[in-house]
């Protein structure tokens, strides 16, 4: 459509062909284009299909079975063609129901041309207005459900707006299901390491007017029970004047990234073992047998307290994933707690390269090492073995277990391989 009033063409829609005929003068005398008159609804449909104008000029009450009303909402409805009703009737009851259809403008019988005038350019003007907002949000629906995160628009009350396919699909709730509901009921989220609700993201943006991410680790709870970790953002929509109308909220599935990142972190680590064991296998016996006797216990008190200094914190951290993987009241029950001290130092020594296996009878603990680099070393490489006692010795002290751990085992004693036992006090029943 033009902006010039000459190229915009309107169908009249009268069934009093003197009054049709009136305004079809006066239309023509301010510059627009008048494809026809038509005195009924079902006319009126058959015109805009032959003649497409860019707007109707309707009266509200017309001969035949369908009126102005009707022919409007229909022609609305099926060609998007804006409509103004021309009526002679004020009546609340008739403007009501007019209403309904979304009319672009009335002008109430008998009217000025200056009327007529302003009645079309304010409905061509708030069509070609309507038609861009329709198009841009268009434009951002198609987008956001293209893209490949999750995506929820609620209202500020947090209900459900928008829903795209990739948030129904990790939601598991439809579309059509989930508009109009609230939040809460859809995207349930816990911590994932207590299972306690995460408080509700619409709440807290509203409240902070700011970008809120969910605390990690997180798990989203479908439709069907599934619990599945996610990351999260939500942000606050507002209108031109700043003010807060809703939340979007921006999520995705990290199941994959996690399954990678594992992968990449075991890839290091087995990397990082075999360079240490190389090192330690090949290093350390030609270090060690330089030194002279009265230095190594010096070494050995130096390595212990920078092993502390370096590995307790860690040490700690790793027990407190055992209580969370075990349940709370893991590190009060102390064969559980020694069960996971003896998986920790086992894979300690696995990444020296050393071998472990461990068993646990009554009130004793044992810890053999089954494989050792530094074997044909030791009548002549003594230092590896005070390293080694100095890590399991030292590290059980970190524990809250009573009890005392000794080498009962040594290669430097002419023994073929190095064992230490635990001696522990608790209840054998």
């Amino acid at each position: 459509m033009g902006n010039g009033m000459s190229e915009v063409k309107i169908l009249i829609v009268e069934d009093e062909s003197i009054v049709a005929m009136d305004i079809k003068h006066r239309a023509e005398g301010l510059g627009y284009e008048v494809t026809a008159i038509t005195p009924s609804g079902e006319e009126a449909l058959e015109n805009v299909v032959s003649n497409r104008p860019d707007l109707v000029l309707m009266d509200i009450v017309l001969k035949g079975e369908m009126d102005g009303i009707e022919a409007a909402q229909k022609i609305r409805d099926a060609y998007d063609i804006p409509v103004v009703y021309l009526t002679a009737y004020s009546d609340e009851r008739t403007l009501k129901r007019a209403k309904i259809t979304e009319p672009f403008g009335y002008i109430i019988k008998p009217f000025e041309d200056r009327e007529l005038h302003s009645a079309v350019e304010v409905a061509l003007y708030k069509h070609q207005m309507e038609s861009k907002l329709k198009e841009s949000e268009k434009w951002l629906s198609t987008t956001l459900e293209s893209i490949g995160d999750a995506v929820i628009a609620t209202d500020k009350e947090g209900k459900i707006k928008f829903m795209n396919p990739v948030a129904s699909n990790l939601t598991g709730w439809g579309p059509d299901e989930a508009i109009g509901q609230t939040l809460s009921l859809i995207f349930r989220i816990v911590h994932e390491e207590t299972g306690a609700p995460v408080d509700d993201p619409v709440v807290k943006v509203v409240e902070n007017d700011s970008i809120i991410d969910l605390p990690h680790p997180v798990l989203l709870i479908n439709k069907n029970g599934s619990e599945i970790p996610i990351d999260d953002s939500s942000a606050p929509i507002k209108d031109e004047n700043g003010g807060i109308i809703g939340v979007a909220l921006v999520f995705r599935d990290v199941t994959q990234r996690r399954r990678e990142a594992k992968e990449r972190e075991e890839l290091l680590k087995d990397k990082a073992r075999g360079e240490l064991s190389s090192f330690m296998v090949s290093a350390l016996p030609v270090f060690a047998s330089n030194i002279p006797p009265q230095v190594r216990d010096n070494i050995a008190r130096s390595f212990a307290d920078r092993f502390e200094k370096n590995m307790k914190p860690r040490f700690l951290e790793e027990m407190e994933k055992c209580r969370i993987n075990r349940g709370d009241e893991a590190l009060a029950d102390s064969k559980m707690l020694f069960q996971c001290y003896l998986s920790w130092i086992g894979e300690f020594m696995s990444n020296l390269g050393i071998g472990t296996d461990s068993e646990v009878e009554g009130r004793k603990g044992h810890l053999n090492f089954d494989s050792c680099p530094w074997a044909s070393e030791g009548t002549v490489s003594p230092i590896f073995c005070l390293i080694c006692r100095v890590i399991v010795i030292r590290s059980f002290t970190w524990t809250s277990l009573h009890g005392h751990a000794e080498q009962s085992q040594c290669l430097l004693e002419g023994n073929n391989k190095c064992s230490f036992e635990f001696t522990l006090s608790w209840d054998d029943s």
